[in-house]
């Protein structure tokens, strides 16, 4: 399960199950940025759930992998998706003002992929699992 600063993705899907399907910024992304093209779900929490609980499987078509990832840590830091990120970091009970200086770095960032970078140069997983 969780060892020092990591968990089974399993284990951090299954505690991502109990959070609300909305937050305010990951919620305020969406609606003024948008979200990844990749991401087929109603809401972050159903995305994020389904996400971490296949991290740990083969996965199936253009989602799978030689070998499951069984890492939390290496899935936040792969995850290319900032609404997600700020849905996991609210979920995760992280001081607001954190997430507002993430939201405004990833809003400013550009494209998806240094948005994600800018939240998390701001949100690091330590802070993330600390918080949980």
């Amino acid at each position: 399960m969780a060892s020092g600063n990591d968990m089974s993705c399993a284990a951090f899907s299954h505690l991502l199950r109990f959070k609300r399907s909305h937050y305010p910024y990951s919620d305020k992304y969406l609606q003024e940025v948008g979200n990844s093209p990749d991401s087929h779900a109603r809401t972050e929490k159903q995305h994020m759930v389904q996400w971490f609980a296949d991290n740990a499987t083969h996965g199936l078509g253009a989602y799978s992998r030689q070998r499951p990832n069984n890492s939390a840590k290496n899935c936040y830091n792969k995850l290319e998706n900032a609404a997600s990120l700020l849905w996991i970091a609210e979920a995760a009970g992280l001081e607001e003002s954190i997430v507002a200086a993430a939201f405004e770095a990833a809003r400013q960032a550009g494209d998806h992929r240094r948005a994600c970078g800018a939240i998390r140069r701001i949100i690091t997983w330590s802070m993330i699992i600390e918080s949980l």
